[in-house]
């Protein structure tokens, strides 16, 4: 018997795997739009997009037929040659319900945030789909790491919503997005800690105004002078000695290093601050006690130090140029909404300019350079897949060698 669309659909393939069997007809706009060379007008490219599952293509044949046309089934099947290169999972997850590993894969469901593989227990029966995102997120990893590298490098939270709408075709609120950037900033923050940064012994410590709410409050930095590695990016509500001992003990919890020198600029209530969280007893070899500082008594030390003037070598000019980087990030937004987000999300800006940025001094992140391992791909979502592995098992990382 003869199936007229079953010939059509025979030829058409043909000359589609034929043009991804040439290589170069087809780019890659997006992850959802293509151009694909016309076979008989090689000057004329048509448009193919994918929006939530759906095909369309610019050409005469899909606007009379409503058939696959040869340019969008070209663009699928490149994209199915591509996808059978990654290794599947040899076996399915364990059922929800009985534990069984009895499971077997029955297709995938489509929502607003892609697909999700559908699986079937052949014990209990139950039906059930894969946990393959993080937990309690419906959308893909992939899209949630982009919107922190994203919003760290400047871009504000509307304009991450509306490239995903336009690129993707998922319709998230700007308001999801920061839930996003405010949950896997604390996690990451928490994962780079653990890291245990191996620093040098000279520390720089400052702090500024920021507006949260309306309302002035202060971040506050502290940096190591040889790796350029912050150690702590604090804000705090008040500007007094136990604020900045605060931020000397989330220092302390970054690192095992403790420091010989910490240069500050001439606010009154570093002295003592420092002298809590850093002095002892003063032992031989010691420098001998400068009379004009009034910090404390002959017989403790401190590793304290006012610097002097911007124009001196040890002056604390690479937290002034840190300042000056991070007001790039927060001029998109003009304020901080409240004190808790706000501290959320000075901590995911200290993990990406620890470990996403590349520092222009030292060609490379501060985070290699104070001995961690380098994070290779797609450094945001390497980070936040470490820190929920972390969180779900509650495991230590292992030790990494630096040699």
């Amino acid at each position: 018997m003869f199936y007229p669309m079953t010939a059509a659909w025979t030829d058409a393939r043909t000359p589609a795997l034929a043009i991804v069997a040439r290589g170069d007809q087809i780019e890659t706009v997006s992850p959802t739009e293509f151009t694909v060379q016309s076979q008989s007008r090689p000057e004329t490219r048509y448009r193919v997009t994918s929006v939530r599952g759906r095909w369309n293509c610019e050409c005469a044949f899909r606007a009379e037929t409503g058939a696959a046309c040869i340019h969008i089934l070209s663009v699928r099947f490149r994209a199915g040659l591509q996808e059978s290169k990654v290794p599947m999972p040899d076996s399915c997850p364990p059922c929800e319900k009985c534990r069984s590993s009895a499971v077997v894969r029955t297709g995938v469901r489509r929502n607003k945030s892609g697909a999700v593989r559908r699986y079937l227990c052949r014990t209990c029966g139950t039906s059930f789909c894969g946990r393959e995102g993080y937990l309690k997120r419906r959308s893909d990893p992939e899209l949630i790491a982009k919107a922190l590298d994203l919003y760290f490098r400047g871009v504000s939270l509307r304009q991450v919503a509306a490239h995903f709408a336009q690129s993707y075709g998922l319709s998230v609120s700007p308001m999801t997005v920061y839930r996003w950037i405010v949950h896997y900033s604390k996690l990451a923050s928490e994962w780079m800690s653990g890291q245990r940064a191996k620093v040098g012994e000279t520390w720089h410590v400052d702090e500024r105004f920021v507006n949260v709410d309306g309302e002035t409050r202060y971040l506050w930095n502290v940096m190591d002078s040889e790796t350029r590695f912050l150690l702590a990016s604090r804000i705090s509500k008040g500007r007094g000695i136990p604020e900045a001992r605060a931020a000397f003990k989330e220092a302390k919890e970054a690192t095992d290093v403790r420091p010989t020198e910490i240069r500050s600029d001439g606010y009154p209530g570093y002295p003592e601050a420092i002298r809590h969280e850093f002095g002892r007893w003063r032992q031989a070899g010691d420098a001998p006690k400068d009379p004009k500082s009034p910090d404390f008594s002959r017989s403790t030390w401190s590793p304290h130090r006012v610097v002097p003037s911007i124009r001196s070598p040890e002056s604390n000019n690479i937290l002034e140029r840190l300042n000056g980087t991070s007001k790039d990030r927060t001029k998109t937004m003009r304020a901080y909404d409240n004190l808790s987000g706000a501290s959320a999300l000075s901590e995911g800006w200290k993990v990406h300019y620890n470990l996403v940025r590349d520092h222009l001094a030292l060609g490379t992140t501060p985070g290699v350079a104070a001995g961690l391992a380098p994070i290779p791909g797609f450094r945001w979502r390497e980070i936040i897949d470490q820190a929920v592995r972390r969180e779900v098992t509650g495991a230590e990382p292992e030790p990494e060698c630096t040699d």
